[in-house]
């Protein structure tokens, strides 16, 4: 019967799911008036390389390119600037931005947002990391190094959170996931099942949060961990 079960669950997401392929990282400004999508060309630069920094702004409303904004950008490594451009205008929405990194290391990428279809705005700022010469920069949390979620996973919290599958099922395949290492999140104490016990809203608001872009992994899994301690998610 458990087998039957997992089968099920599996089922259903396999359905689902989408193929894991790099996406952009994606999130909102400062104050969340705009969400803005990072990535680069090639993903993970080598000192040397000729790398194109790719930014969309996205409206948050439609999903779609905000045209007209006004941006500027900084790359920092550490407390030094080494690379920026002033304040300029992008009318499709979407811009690539030619640089060659010149040493190894974590660079912050800062991109400023202070107007939008010709009218400033307060300066609103997202910061996203780039590793040159080393692993591919993703979506988790990279000072643990104990969360590694796929991406396509966000397509599932994204059906759950509007309720095409139920919370039983999202449960149950989050729970194969981690026992399968499919998902790793920190260690985390198994609590016991309780009679009645469901899941709170606020997990779920979170999983839907997480599928647009709007918080980081590690926030997400604050809600998985939860579930291991109320024994709703079992993995040990």
């Amino acid at each position: 019967m458990i087998q039957k079960r997992y089968f099920a669950v599996l089922a259903v997401f396999a359905i689902l799911v989408s193929p894991a392929y790099a996406d952009q990282i994606v999130k909102p400004t400062s104050a969340g008036t705009i969400n803005v999508g990072f990535t680069t060309d090639p993903v993970t630069p080598n000192p040397g390389d000729s790398t194109q920094i790719k930014l969309d702004f996205i409206n948050k409303q439609t999903n779609a390119l905000q045209p007209h904004v006004d941006y500027k950008i900084a790359v920092m490594q550490g407390t030094n600037q080494v690379f920026g451009i002033p304040i300029t205008h992008t009318a499709e929405g979407a811009v690539s931005i030619p640089y060659q990194f010149q040493t190894a290391g974590t660079y912050q990428i800062i991109v400023d947002v202070e107007g939008l279809v010709f009218q400033p705005i307060p300066p609103e700022t997202v910061t996203f990391d780039l590793n040159v010469g080393g692993s591919p920069t993703t979506g988790t949390n990279q000072t643990s190094g104990t969360i590694n979620i796929p991406s396509w996973v966000k397509h599932n919290a994204k059906y759950w959170h509007d309720g095409s599958i139920d919370d039983s099922t999202f449960a149950q395949g989050i729970q194969y996931m981690i026992k399968q290492g499919i998902i790793t999140i920190p260690p985390t104490q198994s609590g016991q099942a309780k009679p009645g016990v469901t899941i709170p809203v606020w997990v779920k608001n979170n999983a839907g949060y997480w599928s647009t872009g709007d918080i980081d992994d590690a926030t997400f899994v604050k809600g998985i961990q939860y579930l291991i301690t109320a024994g709703i998610i079992q993995v040990s």
